[in-house]
C-alpha cells in the first residue's frame, strides 16, 4: 500500500478552492483531509476561505469572477 503524500500548508491552501467545490478525490482529498487533521493554521485558513466563498457566491450569484482574482485571492491566502 502506497503512503499518503504529507502536504506543506502552501500545498493545502492551493487545493482549498477545489475542496469547497467537492472537486477533490483521491489521494488529494487524502492528503488534505489528514493535513487538516493535524494543523490548526490551515484550519483557521479554511474556515475563511469557506466564509469567504460563500459571500462571494451570495455577491456574484452566477456571474463570472473578475479576471485574476482567484490567483489573488490564492496568492494572499498561502502568506
Amino acid at each position: 500500500m502506497e503512503a499518503t503524500k504529507q502536504l506543506s500548508c502552501a500545498e493545502a491552501v492551493r487545493l482549498f478552492f477545489a475542496y469547497l467545490d467537492r472537486a477533490l478525490s483521491g489521494e488529494q482529498l487524502e492528503s488534505l483531509e489528514i493535513h487538516l487533521q493535524a494543523c490548526l493554521d490551515c484550519c483557521d485558513r479554511l474556515d475563511f476561505s469557506r466564509k469567504l466563498d460563500r459571500i462571494v457566491k451570495e455577491r456574484l450569484g452566477d456571474a463570472p469572477l473578475p479576471e485574476g482574482i482567484e490567483e489573488r485571492l490564492r496568492k494572499a491566502l498561502s502568506k
